[in-house]
């Protein structure tokens, strides 16, 4: 039906002027049968649709995803994305958008696929968004309220199960003996990427997806420094000290780097990230090993940063190494932050 409504409205775009009589008339036709076969809802659904008055929302999908890239990350945007086809599936024109119609559709989106309660609050959340570019461009007035509710059934408890708890638990760092242990068992498997990778991180504290994206001409072997750009914060974007300790695996690593960066092996997933395979690798190699879910690579920051504090480090050069946020006004907001020789000392 919708088809057939889409057919009509590019006939009466590209007819002579003097056909558009008879287009219309067949419109008024197939309209009269599918309001007698299938009911008002569909029957208005199908004019409108065929009269250009409601256009398929899937048309307005590829505008909004431009829009969110330039504020959302790439994989967030997918999933954003995924969640409103299960929208455009069942409620595929503008005219639909109800309340009522929106409380059946996930209702029995949620039910046919067994999604819990997160899982329908992440989907109402995307069609929120859809919906509120859809008043920017003037689609539905700014004045209307949003259709889309989590219905109560799938609300949150505001009582923290035994589940919820775990997960609001922060990841563990490594002790340096397990730490340890991790690397020699990265060299005795010969991966010498993953291994350069983990020594790299407990010298620098940076995030994996910084190192796996660093690239050598960020990297001073002669001021013994790398710089880090394109953080996920404006405070990540920063200087760090190379240890003595990595100097030589970071000079070898460039010595026959193949491409532009310094991990020149890893390759980039569809999100643009290249530390995707290798934080896989390890999470495989930490759990042969037998350390929990919260230990993490992430866990590999936190070891470094706990060594900085146990070391008596000034909690604002340690922000400045790791890339973050000072909160006083003092240093935060006046400060030029800390010299490269505080923190190559630290």
């Amino acid at each position: 039906i919708i088809n057939s409504a889409l057919e009509l409205n590019q006939m009466m775009k590209s007819v002579p002027k003097h056909l558009v009589h008879d287009v219309q008339d067949l419109m008024r036709d197939e309209e009269e049968a599918i309001r007698n076969r299938k009911g008002d809802l569909v029957a208005d659904t199908f004019i409108t649709v065929a009269t250009g008055k409601s256009k398929l929302l899937e048309s307005y999908a590829d505008q909004w995803e431009t829009k969110q890239l330039e504020t959302l990350e790439a994989k967030t945007v997918a999933q954003m994305k995924s969640d409103l086809k299960l929208l455009f599936d069942f409620l595929p024109t503008s005219n639909l958008l109800d309340a009522k119609n929106c409380d059946i559709w996930i209702k029995a989106t949620a039910e046919s696929n067994n999604y819990k309660s997160a899982s329908v609050t992440r989907i109402i959340g995307s069609c929120n968004n859809f919906y509120r570019y859809l008043q920017e461009i003037g689609i539905f007035s700014e004045t209307m309220a949003s259709p889309f509710k989590v219905p109560r059934e799938y609300k949150k408890s505001k009582k923290a199960t035994a589940s919820a708890k775990k997960k609001q638990e922060s990841w563990l760092p490594f002790h340096k003996n397990e730490l340890e242990k991790i690397y020699a068992s990265a060299v005795s498997k010969e991966d010498e990427d993953l291994a350069n990778l983990i020594a790299i991180a407990a010298y620098t504290g940076a995030r994996i997806e910084e190192l796996c994206s660093l690239k050598i001409s960020n990297i001073d072997l002669d001021e013994k420094t790398l710089t880090i750009v394109d953080a996920k914060t404006e405070a990540g974007n920063r200087i760090v000290p190379i240890h003595t300790r990595i100097h030589k695996s970071i000079k070898d690593m460039i010595d026959v780097s193949s491409n532009a960066y310094l991990f020149s092996n890893l390759t980039e997933n569809k999100y643009g990230d290249r530390s995707n395979a290798i934080g896989k690798r390890f999470g495989r190699l930490k759990k042969e090993l037998g350390f929990e879910k919260r230990h993490v690579f992430h866990s590999i920051r936190k070891t470094f940063t706990t060594a900085l504090e146990q070391a008596g480090v000034p909690e604002s050069v340690s922000a400045d190494i790791v890339g973050h946020e000072k909160q006083t006004m003092t240093y935060g907001l006046y400060s030029g932050g800390s010299s490269l020789a505080q923190k190559r000392k630290a």
